[in-house]
């Protein structure tokens, strides 16, 4: 169950800056934020590399700590475009 004072968004990592930081674009919003991995990614060693998809959290207090949550399976996470050529 999500918690009440948590926004989350998804997006896309667009750059992997020095000591664990990574800029990511909103989906939704179209903005650039500079995010860090949770504990429990740093902790299962989960990797995330330019052009991932991710969710995104932030504390709706302090708005400058952004903290990416979740990477998606490149496999099942397929854009807009991507869609109207599968064969489903």
């Amino acid at each position: 169950m999500a918690k009440s004072w948590v926004l989350e968004f998804d997006g896309e990592v667009v750059e992997v800056l020095p000591a664990g930081i990574f800029k990511v674009k909103l989906k939704d919003i179209g903005a650039e934020v500079m995010c860090y991995k949770s504990w429990k990614m740093k902790q299962s060693h989960i990797s995330v590399i330019e052009w991932d998809w991710v969710k995104v959290e932030v504390n709706q207090y302090d708005m400058k700590k952004w903290r990416i949550t979740y990477r998606y399976n490149p496999a099942s996470h397929q854009s807009d475009d991507d869609n109207e050529w599968s064969l489903n």
